[in-house]
């Protein structure tokens, strides 16, 4: 029996990783005959993303100096292919860049999250080294983001100016957004019209209305209904100075994936030659996943995933949303091991696809948290029993 172990990270708790390294060893210490597991850790473009390439190509990681969304030294890492390297899919020099690393939300306690102060400035500085090292194609994970700004920190760190009416440069951050007047686009860097640029997402939100990035996601990042409503208007004010500038048409707005990471997509459309693919396609491509699944000596007679927080998002291209959609149409059983589900979501997914919770009357949101290997551990050893033995 082939047994497929294809885990998201559970955000701020466990990597995918790790989750693969526990279940490798529960099935190790529950031994059950004729059984091959196969380990695939994965990410849909957000946190784990970088993890994920390493584990499956002789990327370097790469560290680099940036600010994080809050404007505070930090050190975030990115995943670099040459070209001369013979897992390197892409035939050219290649970064891969995980938003969630220079800025993301696990990184700012919750008593600091405000997308009207958070800055994308640290993921443009990691675009800018990457640059730098020879990277002539970029895929940008854009998942995990604490920010709300349209983009306009990378922006900046890639050179673009953006200024009020009174002339003054501003200081990218959501806040900001309305107060912009005039872009500057001259001092762009010019390298990124060399660049094949990818943008590895699962959100298929526009920038602005009711599914746009402030309305959909600014909650989550810290913001209250007056913030979203102050982002919302920043938003459609940055929009249009955008589309004025770089004399794009109205509709560019309505780009799927143009509100992903609070509109970073939008800045990718827009100021660079950016396209959207599937974050999870992406994966699956590096991962060999979809190679495995068709593969008839070793495709999987049951399916293992998990994540943190499985939602209605999540059934929207997410990464184990996929996944489900996959197995369902394979007729493949398949576990999800999370840790807490909307409930009534169950009626949504076909009798082959179960859910198991960290969550319950007994372990709360916070002690899921704090001992989510333990948790998942047990759940995976119950599973051994109840659905395998």
């Amino acid at each position: 029996m082939n047994i497929l172990i294809a885990p998201d990270s559970f955000k701020g708790s466990l990597s995918a990783l790790e989750f693969c390294d526990i279940a490798a060893e529960v099935f190790q210490n529950h031994p059950v005959q004729d059984i091959k597991l196969h380990l695939l850790p994965l990410a849909d473009g957000g946190e784990g993303t970088i993890d994920a390439v390493l584990t499956y190509t002789h990327a370097q990681k790469t560290a680099v100096k940036v600010h994080n969304a809050l404007g505070l030294s930090d050190i975030a890492y990115y995943a670099f292919l040459s070209h001369e390297q013979p897992d390197n899919p892409y035939g050219r020099d290649t970064a891969i860049i995980e938003m969630a690393q220079a800025s993301g939300l696990p990184a700012i306690h919750p008593s600091q999250r405000n997308p009207l102060k958070t800055s994308s400035s640290g993921t443009g500085e990691l675009i800018k080294q990457a640059l730098s090292k020879g990277a002539r194609k970029l895929i940008i994970g854009l998942g995990g983001s604490a920010t709300n700004d349209g983009g306009m920190g990378m922006l900046s760190a890639l050179g673009v100016q953006f200024y009020n009416q009174q002339g003054q440069r501003l200081t990218p951050a959501g806040q900001m957004l309305g107060l912009i007047e005039r872009i500057d686009t001259t001092q762009l860097d010019s390298r990124l019209k060399e660049c094949d640029i990818i943008i590895a997402s699962d959100v298929t939100s526009p920038l602005l209305g009711e599914q746009g990035a402030s309305h959909v996601f600014a909650a989550q990042k810290g913001a209250d209904a007056e913030m979203i409503r102050q982002l919302e208007t920043g938003m459609t004010i940055f929009a249009e100075k955008t589309l004025s500038t770089l004399k794009l048409p109205a509709t560019t707005v309505n780009i799927p994936g143009a509100g992903a990471a609070g509109g970073m997509g939008f800045a990718l459309l827009t100021y660079t030659q950016a396209i959207v693919k599937s974050g999870f396609d992406v994966l699956a491509e590096i991962s060999a996943l979809n190679k495995l699944l068709k593969d008839k000596d070793n495709k999987p007679d049951m399916i293992i995933t998990g994540e943190g927080y499985f939602d209605q998002q999540s059934l929207q291209g997410k990464l184990t949303g996929r996944l489900i959609a996959k197995a369902q149409a394979m007729n493949i059983p398949l576990t999800l091991i999370c840790g807490n589900f909307t409930q009534g979501i169950e009626a949504q997914l076909s009798d082959n696809i179960s859910l198991l919770a960290l969550v319950n009357g007994l372990v709360s949101t916070d002690e899921a948290m704090q001992n989510t290997a333990e948790l998942v551990k047990h759940q995976l050893i119950k599973f051994i029993r109840t659905d395998i033995v």
